[in-house]
């Protein structure tokens, strides 16, 4: 760990006319032009920042292309001075993913989120007042709505750089801005709506499922039945040319429907060109280079013959795929729970297998890393979850939604089909007899090679949401229930052991809306025993705000959890992962790996991380990052600019890589 030097600090700051405070910015100056750059956070396991979102604090699905569901900002670490607060919203629906702009030029930020409701409704709600401040309903607004389906479809989506909110929903793809650009508190305004051709959809019934944005900018989207398309950010509506599509199915078309491979989940997207999608089956890997989609391999994983839970979205797994491994020279995964009674935590290599790599047990995929039985402690024969794998660094974190004897529609109920069940499912997660219990991590040791259990939380419930982590903060946070009552919980992500606990509201809702979900046959009888339940978190994701503040969406509103204070990462932290993160971009640019980046920009992002490196630095006093990262951002301009004259220019990135490496 680096520790600040005064004395150094001192004539640094006589040399460059540094200042030691944190609003004034000092040192060297690049020359390079880092417009239409990002910056990577400065923390440990931190995933390339894509230009293609707006922000890097959670902007997208699981919070961006990593999937990940997890965060380097702190949330809310005392229970005493944590306070909650409840949006209801006008409608019914549940908001399960809520996404947050830039910063605008006032420092504010709205947030925004599709709800899965019967009107296809959009939410901004702003961050400073916790109010709404638009309600886009289509079939009030447009003319001409288009017709959509219920279910999943519409659930996964992204707020791009340029401040836009994208939902990829039925057969269509629309982009909603704010009517008056730069400010956040005009109404939301449709500015164009892309309605996709039948050829990128498997068949006639087929829909989109989960979306996320690649590293070069494009919008990349997989169907329920296991097409997908890519389209460009700033595609024509009336011109979209040729669109690229791929299949998880073959003859997918004339096949019969129930032998297709699902998606009933998003996808992950990597730097180098990686998408991945997980159907009922198997996990697959596509690579994009730009303008087409291959398939660099697919392997199957372990799934029960019938759903085993009713709690279940779709056949199985339940995950969307989460990538762990985030420097160049890090063992890489794409991480899922598998579809069996008792579930595995199953990683795949994400690159190429190892040369030396065995497989894990005969006749086992050598694709497969690790496949480790989750019981959370406690030998149980059954464990589910319907959520994606948290992920930090080389730790997963899973949880379990299998409910205890619960109640299952006879199909004589089963008009409205899967939303029916789930539904009475994700109510019943509310009933402390019949909650489920259970969180777990599990780590790879890349020295050994394998996957251990670090620790089992057996007595937590958070029945049926999206967990997220921490790093700022060290915890886990989820929607969960304690006898009953609703809230924020939040376990140490080092031991397992809760350290926070946050009552939500009552959980009262409006009789109107007890109306309308009472019309889903089997629901009635559950809200007889649970009526209070608008604080149930029914599928929707724990999402770490800005300053601090936890947001968790929730059936028909959004609960928000409010710090009396937060602290980010200690700035010798910071600072020493900037100079780690610099020097990870220096190797990639160096790499002959195929990525969506390119040379020229790993050496502006290295910059581009420098700089923010060295005002952390110097305002924390660290002299010597503030030296080197200075040293460095001068011989990495040079580097750009021998790059754009067609000159050699690795002398100068060994340079800076020399700079870097003598602290």
């Amino acid at each position: 760990m680096f520790r600040p030097q005064l004395s150094a600090l001192l004539i640094l700051a006589a040399a460059l006319g540094c200042s030691s405070s944190p609003s004034t910015s000092s040192g060297y100056s690049p020359t390079t032009d880092l417009s239409n750059l990002c910056t990577t956070p400065l923390a440990p396991n931190e995933p390339l920042c894509s230009t293609a979102f707006g922000d890097t604090l959670w902007s997208g699905s699981h919070r961006a292309s990593y999937a990940q569901g997890s965060s380097p900002f702190p949330g809310p670490s005392d229970s005493v001075a944590t306070e909650s607060a409840h949006l209801e919203l006008p409608g019914a629906g549940v908001p399960v993913i809520v996404s947050f702009s830039a910063s605008y030029d006032d420092g504010g930020r709205a947030a925004w989120s599709t709800v899965t409701g019967a009107d296809a409704a959009i939410v901004k709600f702003d961050h400073e007042t916790f109010e709404i401040i638009d309600w886009y309903v289509p079939g009030d607004r447009e003319v001409d709505p288009p017709n959509f389906t219920l279910g999943l479809s519409g659930a996964y989506t992204a707020i791009d750089s340029e401040n836009r909110f994208i939902v990829g929903r039925t057969r269509f793809v629309s982009f909603f801005v704010d009517s008056v650009e730069g400010d956040r508190l005009s109404p939301i305004e449709l500015e164009k709506r892309i309605f996709m051709p039948d050829e990128v959809f498997c068949n006639e019934n087929d829909v989109i499922a989960g979306m996320s944005l690649t590293y070069d900018g494009q919008l990349a989207f997989a169907t329920e039945l296991g097409n997908l398309f890519v389209i460009p950010s700033d595609a024509d509506p009336n011109d979209l040319g040729e669109i690229p599509v791929i299949s998880t199915n073959q003859d997918c078309a004339t096949a019969d429907e129930a032998a297709l491979e699902i998606v009933s989940n998003s996808v992950a997207i990597d730097e180098n060109g990686g998408i991945y999608v997980l159907t009922s089956v198997a996990m697959y890997r596509f690579d994009w280079d730009g303008s087409a989609l291959s398939l660099a391999w697919r392997a199957e994983y372990q799934s029960a013959e019938e759903v085993p839970s009713p709690i279940r979205l779709g056949p199985g797994s339940g995950s969307t795929p989460s990538l762990m491994g985030t420097a160049a020279d890090d063992d890489r995964f794409v991480v899922i729970t598998d579809g069996l009674g008792l579930m595995n935590l199953v990683l795949f290599w994400r690159d190429e297998v190892p040369a030396d790599w065995d497989p894990i047990a005969p006749g086992k995929d050598p694709r497969i890393a690790c496949e480790i039985p989750i019981d959370f402690g406690t030998s149980a024969a059954e464990a589910i979850s319907e959520q994606s794998v948290a992920v930090r660094g080389y730790s997963a974190v899973v949880v379990n939604d299998l409910l205890s004897n619960p109640t299952i529609n006879p199909p004589s109920m089963l008009a409205l089909g899967a939303l029916a069940q789930n539904s009475v499912s994700a109510l019943e997660g509310g009933i402390p007899d019949k909650a489920p219990f259970g969180l777990e991590r599990i780590d790879w040791d890349p020295e050994t090679r394998n996957c251990e259990t670090v620790w089992a939380n057996s007595e937590v419930s958070l029945p049926n949401g999206i967990p997220s982590i921490s790093r700022g903060s060290g915890l886990v946070y989820g929607a969960g229930q304690r006898n009953g009552q609703w809230g924020l919980e939040g376990l140490d992500f080092e031991t397992g052991e809760s350290r926070l606990w946050v009552e939500a509201g009552s959980g009262s809702c409006r009789p109107e809306l007890m109306m309308v979900l009472s019309i889903l046959p089997g629901v009635a009888e559950v809200l007889e025993v649970v009526p209070d339940s608008c604080e149930n978190s029914f599928y929707a994701a724990t999402t770490i705000g800005p300053d601090g503040t936890v947001y968790q969406g929730t059936l028909n509103g959004v609960s928000r959890y409010v710090p009396a204070t937060s602290e980010p990462l200690p700035a010798d932290e910071r600072a020493a992962v900037g100079v780690e993160q610099a020097l990870d971009l220096l190797d990639r640019s160096q790499s002959d790996a195929p990525s969506n980046i390119g040379e020229r920009n790993y050496l502006r992002r290295a910059i581009a991380q420098l700089l923010e490196t060295q005002q952390v630095a110097a305002s924390a006093g660290i002299a010597d990052i503030a030296t080197a990262a200075a040293n460095a951002m001068q011989s990495l301009d040079e580097a750009v600019a021998a790059f754009d004259a067609a000159e050699p220019h690795d002398n100068y990135v060994q340079d800076a890589r020399a700079a870097l490496s003598a602290i």
